[in-house]
């Protein structure tokens, strides 16, 4: 050890000189390595804004098409439960006194036909606005859950179940009604007041699984 300082004291200039060149190697050490770390800080810095861009696109545009959803929803469920019927109102009223008019089986059957005829149009346009609503929630499907889908599958079966228990309700109505049978038709009209309970829970529960999916991107 003292021959090693005794060694740095007869050549201090050599080792001023090794001690420079030290400083100017750990120098350039130093600003190399800051460089290559404000580099990697960038690109990570715009790494996340890219991710923050895009979680926010796809935010958006969830958000722009569970609401489109949800509005065509609530407008089909309006027009099916209350305008539908509230429209066969009349349709059933002409029916009635035009079979109370006729004096033949063969008016009697021109009647049933016309009536038939107004209620599968009316049937058929809440079809349409249905295949549209379906079509809308096929689209939605392709990007969600697993566990909103299965959501949305329990919602169109309840959907379809009803229409197809409206339309066997609505092709016995005229019996019914000619039989007097109150009990048939307070049977057939609860069983859609309850099919139509279970839609709105269904509708609840699709549209509670929809703010779970915004909040987990």
């Amino acid at each position: 050890m003292e021959s090693v300082y005794l060694y740095i004291q007869q050549n201090p200039d050599y080792f001023a000189w090794i001690f420079c060149v030290l400083n100017v190697l750990w120098a350039g050490y130093v600003y190399f390595n800051k460089q290559r770390h404000d580099k990697n800080l960038k690109e990570l810095q715009h790494s996340l804004n890219l991710d923050l861009e895009r979680r926010k696109k796809i935010f958006e545009l969830k958000i722009s098409h569970y609401e489109r959803y949800v509005k065509m929803l609530d407008e089909f469920g309006r027009k099916y439960q209350s305008e539908l019927f509230n429209r066969m109102q009349p349709i059933f009223a002409r029916y009635m006194a035009e079979m109370l008019d006729c004096e033949t089986e063969v008016e009697k059957s021109a009647a049933l036909s016309q009536f038939s005829m107004q209620v599968m149009e009316l049937m058929s346009e809440s079809m349409r606005e249905y295949a549209i609503l379906k079509s809308e929630s096929k689209s939605l499907k392709l990007t969600a859950s697993a566990a909103l889908i299965k959501t949305f599958e329990e919602l169109e079966s309840l959907v379809e179940h009803s229409i197809e228990s409206a339309k066997e309700f609505i092709n016995q109505f005229p019996v019914l009604i000619m039989s007097n049978n109150q009990t048939d038709m307070q049977t057939k009209q609860g069983i859609l007041n309850g099919q139509g309970q279970d839609i709105q829970l269904k509708s609840k529960e699709l549209e509670q699984q929809m703010r779970i999916e915004l909040n987990e991107i």
